[in-house]
């Protein structure tokens, strides 16, 4: 594991009280990029960049990418100090604004992702997913973080992604929980 994260694990009450996922679930996070093999992929909500550590390691792996995005310079600038610290920041793209505003944007631009990666406002996991089903090309994996931790918050996103036909879903009981979904191919008609 690269010194950075060693760093900040040795701190959990610093990456607590920046909504970091425990390490659990940081790990987790990196081994699903890793077996993946994932080229691009879209973090919502960066904070203090200890799950963008993650991701930027298996992107450093296997010469991919990574988009990250949080409301917060303040805790960007941070995630960006911790990449440049590991010498991860060459994988990462960090963008500043409201998420659904700048996936709006991705999406205009028809930017499209193997993996994209939720740990944001939990009152928009919906939206979301709505964004995720045009932001993911056919195949792609979408992970939702705090199902558990905050699962009557997350109640509607829950249900809904789970009894959508466009997703395969699995619910995860890490420490935090996860809701790991893949977007259905579409099945051309007979």
């Amino acid at each position: 594991m690269n010194t950075v994260i060693e760093r900040l694990e040795s701190d959990p009450d610093y990456l607590k009280s920046h909504w970091s996922l425990p390490r659990e679930d940081a790990r987790f996070l990196y081994l699903l990029a890793r077996i993946g093999g994932f080229r691009r992929m879209l973090e919502v909500g960066t904070s203090v960049g200890y799950s963008t550590l993650h991701l930027a390691q298996a992107a450093s792996a296997q010469n991919a990418h990574v988009t990250t995005i949080d409301a917060s310079a303040e805790r960007q600038a941070q995630a960006l100090s911790h990449l440049r610290e590991a010498g991860l920041d060459g994988w990462v793209n960090l963008l500043h604004g409201d998420a659904l505003t700048v996936l709006k944007s991705l999406q205009a631009e028809s930017q499209t992702f193997d993996l994209m990666f939720i740990d944001a406002r939990k009152s928009e996991y919906l939206a979301y997913m709505e964004m995720a089903e045009q932001l993911l090309g056919p195949g792609g994996v979408l992970l939702a973080d705090n199902t558990r931790s905050h699962r009557k918050q997350m109640a509607n996103f829950i249900e809904a992604i789970n009894a959508s036909p466009g997703w395969e879903t699995s619910d995860l009981e890490t420490p935090n929980g996860f809701v790991l979904a893949r977007k259905r191919e579409a099945r051309l008609s007979e």
